[in-house]
């Protein structure tokens, strides 16, 4: 029978191990445990070098990092049940109008027409509206990213946003953010392919305003004093410019069609003249 075969499995290992004098110095004074240990013939256990001071590590994540940790999952399919359910839709609804895709996004093959259903935000996973989406008349609507491509027509007036912050990527037709609070276009693509309807916002100015505009540019009931921010713009049909307090508009502009102008705007009109357009009143 082996001696580990009598050892009681809930009694501790005996601790003391180690050398003489190591189990002795704890009992005599340091001067005596020296002598010991030079009598036994044992070294003094080698002391460890102190350590440096080092900087902590920096375990920091950076802001794409952390914004793919808090990143919000896709909506399930029940979440999307009940956001539907808020505005009288219900799942045969869901079904109908939005493809699950295997990763857990959604696209809409039709057009998406979500006007005056006082929605509050666009489910998170909605990739993609192949023949346009509307969301006007929603008072409380935040756009959060989705959808990320809009094939058709984007529709996102009289909502009360302030900011273009969170629109849709990618917009293959006509873009309207008609009669909202708008004071900057941060965000706006530089190719609207269609009409581009900025009608009654905040705008004081146009910096990053779209290059290029395959449609009409719809700007009256801003208070825009200045327009020279239109200039290396172009645009394919005609500018609304009437009832803003524009005096003079910048020459060379590339207006295909004509500058609707208000027949009060009297400076604004002999200016646009003045400088080769054509202007009609309204």
């Amino acid at each position: 029978m082996s001696p580990d075969s009598l050892r009681n499995p809930f009694h501790p290992p005996d601790q003391r191990t180690g050398t003489p004098s190591e189990l002795t110095r704890h009992l005599l004074p340091s001067a005596d445990a020296q002598a010991l240990a030079e009598a036994l013939g044992e070294e003094e256990p080698s002391k460890s070098e102190p350590q440096q001071d080092l900087p902590p590590a920096d375990i920091s994540m950076s802001g794409k990092e952390q914004k793919e940790v808090e990143k919000e999952p896709y909506w399930t399919k029940d979440q999307y049940i009940e956001w539907a359910e808020d505005f009288g839709k219900d799942e045969a609804w869901v079904d109908e109008t939005f493809k699950f895709q295997p990763d857990g996004t959604t696209v809409v093959n039709g057009e998406l027409n979500l006007r005056n259903t006082k929605i509050k935000q666009l489910p998170i996973g909605l990739i993609e509206a192949k023949e346009g989406l509307s969301i006007s008349y929603n008072p409380s609507l935040k756009l959060n990213g989705y959808p990320k491509k809009v094939e058709g027509d984007f529709y996102c007036s009289n909502n009360g946003l302030s900011t273009l912050e969170g629109m849709p990527k990618e917009v293959g037709g006509g873009i309207s953010f008609g009669s909202n609070n708008l004071h900057s276009l941060v965000g706006l693509s530089e190719k609207v392919n269609g009409d581009l309807d900025l009608f009654g916002n905040k705008l004081v100015h146009l910096k990053d305003l779209s290059k290029e505009i395959q449609g009409s540019l719809l700007l009256q009931k801003n208070p825009l004093g200045l327009l020279d921010d239109l200039v290396g713009t172009k645009i394919g049909f005609d500018l609304y410019l009437w009832d803003i307090p524009a005096t003079k508009i910048p020459a060379g502009i590339e207006i295909g069609g004509c500058i609707y102008i208000e027949s009060s705007q009297t400076d604004l009109i002999a200016d646009a003249k003045r400088k080769g357009y054509q202007v009609r009143l309204v």
